[in-house]
């Protein structure tokens, strides 16, 4: 199984178990569809939200298609809650006239 650019030796030096897992993702098919998924998913919350009960908790894509994301989130790379909030800060203070990014810096 030679794909994307990989030789031979690239595939025979992945271990087993990453192998299976490959193959898993391939087989339930994550492996080439990733964009379609992200385009359904965003159209289903978005039709779901359309007509979901006033006052009721909006629908997200995490929410919906809880099993498809596990192979696209590895808890071991999302950055802490610490980290979402001060880049969420950040993300809101550079939209003020003359922020200087150089001033947070440590």
């Amino acid at each position: 199984m030679i794909f994307n650019g990989h030789t031979e030796e690239s595939v025979n030096a992945l271990s087993e178990e990453v192998f299976a897992e490959i193959l898993t993702m391939y087989v339930d098919g994550m492996v080439g569809n990733r964009a379609i998924y992200d385009a359904m998913s965003l159209l289903t919350a978005g039709v779901f939200n359309y007509i979901r009960q006033e006052g009721s908790p909006p629908y997200k894509p995490d929410t919906l298609f809880p099993g498809i994301n596990e192979y696209l989130r590895n808890p071991d790379f999302e950055p802490s809650k610490e980290e979402q909030v001060s880049n969420s800060l950040m993300a809101y203070m550079s939209q003020a006239k003359g922020f200087k990014k150089e001033r947070f810096k440590k």
